[in-house]
C-alpha cells in the first residue's frame, strides 16, 4: 500500500504538467467552472463517502466532466483530430483525479474515515431468540463490574415483515423514547443492532429506574393504539463482570443480560439478584422471584426477579 502511495505521490508532478499544458492552449470559463465543480464534488465524496457507491459516484462525475470537454466547440476547433482530442482530455481528468483521490484519501484518513467502527461490520445479535450480542476482541480491553441493560422490541421481525414503512415509523418512535430515558437516567448506550439496544450504567438503581420510564412511557404511548400498532418491549439489566473497551463491551455479563431480555414477558422487565440487592425497597415496584432459569451457554445463571410495574 506504501508503495502504491508513493508511486501515486511521484506521478502527481506529471499530471499536474500535463493538465497546466492544456490549460495553457485552451481556456475556457464554463470549462473551467465545471472541472472546479467537479473537483469540489469528488473531494466531498472521497472524504465522506466511501466504498462503492462512492466510487461509482465519482467515476460518474468524472465521466460526465470527460463529455463536456470533448463535446465542447472550441475545444473540438482546437483539437480536430478526435482522437488526440480524447487523449488530452482524458490527461485532463486525470490531472484533475489524482490530486483529489491523494488529498481525500489523506482527509479520510485523518478523520478516521477510513476505518470500519464495530457498529458497521457484521454483528450476529438477537436478542429475540435468546442469542448474546457477539462481537470481537479488541485492544485496550479491561475486565470490569458494569450494568448491562438489553431491551428488545416483541415481534419486530414480523412487523417488519407484514408493514415496513409502518414498522419503520414505530422503530423511531421507539428509539426516541428509549433514549430520552437513557439520557435522563445517565446510560451510555453501547449500541443499537434492529430493534436492540445495548446499554450500560454505573448504578443499578439508575438502570433499573431508565427500564421503568421507558416502560412507562411505552405504556402511555401504547394506551390510545390499536393492538397491531402498538410498541412492546421485553427489557433485562444484569450487574456482572465484562470485557470493556473504548467502543464496546462484551463478555458472559452481556450474555447473561440477554439471556435475562430474551424470558422476559411482553412489556416487562427482569433483573437479575446482584440487581435486585442494590434496588430492593428503593423503587414504586413489587419483585417477584422465578428462581434461576437454565440459560443456554451459562454454567451458573443467577436468580432472576420479574418487576412488578404498576402504570397509571
Amino acid at each position: 500500500m506504501q508503495a502504491i502511495f508513493l508511486s501515486y505521490l511521484n506521478a502527481v508532478p506529471v499530471y499536474l504538467a500535463a493538465t497546466w499544458a492544456t490549460v495553457q492552449y485552451f481556456y475556457e470559463p464554463q470549462l473551467a467552472a465545471a472541472a472546479a465543480a467537479v473537483a469540489a464534488l469528488c473531494l466531498a465524496l472521497r472524504i465522506f463517502l466511501g466504498g462503492i457507491g462512492g466510487k461509482m459516484v465519482r467515476l460518474a462525475a468524472y465521466a460526465g466532466l470527460f463529455a463536456v470537454i470533448v463535446t465542447n466547440q472550441d475545444f473540438r476547433l482546437l483539437f480536430p483530430n478526435p482522437a488526440v482530442g480524447r487523449i488530452i482530455a482524458a490527461i485532463s481528468v486525470l490531472g484533475l483525479w489524482l490530486p483529489v483521490t491523494v488529498l481525500g484519501g489523506l482527509i479520510r484518513r485523518l478523520r478516521g474515515g477510513g476505518a470500519r467502527h464495530p457498529a458497521a461490520g457484521a454483528m450476529p445479535a438477537t436478542t429475540a431468540g435468546g442469542q448474546p450480542f457477539d462481537v470481537k476482541r479488541q485492544e485496550n480491553e479491561k475486565k470490569q463490574i458494569m450494568v448491562i441493560m438489553m431491551t428488545d422490541i416483541v415481534g419486530y421481525s414480523a412487523k417488519m415483515e407484514k408493514d415496513e414503512a409502518a414498522t419503520y415509523a414505530l422503530l423511531k418512535e421507539h428509539n426516541t423514547i428509549m433514549r430520552r430515558a437513557i439520557t435522563t437516567h445517565r446510560g451510555k448506550e453501547i449500541k443499537t443492532i434492529g430493534d436492540a439496544f445495548m446499554v450500560v450504567f454505573e448504578s443499578p438503581l439508575e438502570a433499573l429506574r431508565c427500564g421503568i420510564a421507558m416502560q412507562t412511557e411505552l405504556h402511555a404511548f401504547n394506551k390510545p393504539r390499536p393492538a397491531n400498532d402498538q410498541l412492546k418491549v421485553r427489557i433485562g439489566i444484569h450487574r456482572g463482570e465484562v470485557i470493556a473497551t473504548a467502543k464496546d463491551v462484551f463478555g458472559e455479563g452481556v450474555n447473561i443480560a440477554a439471556r435475562m431480555e430474551s424470558i422476559t414477558d411482553p412489556g416487562g422487565i427482569s433483573i437479575s439478584a446482584d440487581v435486585y440487592e442494590f434496588v430492593k425497597n428503593k423503587v414504586e415496584a413489587g419483585f417477584q422471584s422465578i428462581g434461576s432459569p437454565k440459560m443456554k451457554n451459562i454454567a451458573n445463571p443467577p436468580e432472576v426477579f420479574r418487576v412488578q410495574l404498576t402504570h397509571g
